[in-house]
């Protein structure tokens, strides 16, 4: 079963072209079976007047659900965090992820680089379709990343699923592992930019998924210290590093 990744970057959130966006909003509430009608009772001569045309509260587009076993508040790690309030088993799905669904070219339409850094929800469902979690989200988007993890993404069937991946105690913060992933622009801003503040005895200090050769250079970065980047490793040189392990 495919796991979803998150698609955040620095400045732009996707870089690769897709289609022209022309795909559906989230799912809108079914229609309902009443209508109004103008035609004359059968008890009377007079027309019956339109019915009054409902308020926009009513109108509204009904929201996503709402899980029951967490809710939203200040986290340590970053702004606000989703926290269980009851004991969630392994293996139990705890929410789906909710999000206008779009091209991976009309992400790039709404964050590009030139306006700066967002605080986007941006979730990769496949190489078409990305969910934007600023329109008709749910509060999944407030899950916090962590290096140690208690959740994990799923997609089934055209969905973003959070499933438990060990037992989590009421009060616990919900977070799984955001593994952004590596771009070969990237330098010591950026990565510190995307620093981690997980807290956690396994972090690795950063959201994203460093390369291997380059976890010292990352360190350094990390630290503070602006070390020149290595060349990236040809597959030859990786091949022959593999083979003398």
């Amino acid at each position: 079963m495919p796991s979803a990744r998150c698609c955040r970057r620095h400045y732009r959130c996707v870089s690769r072209d897709a289609a022209p966006f022309h795909l559906s909003d989230v799912t809108p509430p079914k229609k309902s079976s009443r209508k109004s009608s103008t035609k004359a009772s059968p008890s009377s001569n007079t027309v019956a007047k339109p019915a009054k045309p409902l308020s926009a509260r009513a109108t509204k587009l009904a929201g996503p659900p709402k899980s029951a076993l967490y809710d939203v508040r200040r986290s340590r790690i970053q702004g606000r965090g989703a926290f269980a309030v009851t004991n969630i088993r392994k293996g139990q799905r705890i929410d789906e992820y909710w999000g206008q669904r779009i091209s991976h070219a009309e992400a790039d339409r709404r964050y590009d680089k030139d306006e700066g850094r967002h605080h986007t929800f941006l979730f990769v469902l496949d190489e078409d379709v990305v969910l934007d979690a600023r329109f008709g989200g749910n509060d999944a988007r407030f899950i916090n990343h962590s290096c140690d993890p208690n959740c994990e993404t799923e997609i089934v069937r055209g969905h973003i699923y959070i499933k438990a991946i060990k037992p989590i105690a009421a009060g616990e913060e919900l977070v799984y592992d955001y593994r952004f992933d590596w771009q070969d622009g990237y330098g010591p801003e950026d990565v510190r930019y995307y620093a981690c503040r997980c807290g956690s005895t396994k972090c690795r200090g950063s959201i994203i998924m460093v390369p291997r050769y380059l976890k010292e250079t990352v360190r350094a970065w990390l630290a503070g210290n602006d070390v020149r980047k290595p060349a990236k490793p040809s597959r030859a040189k990786k091949a022959a590093n593999g083979a003398t392990r």
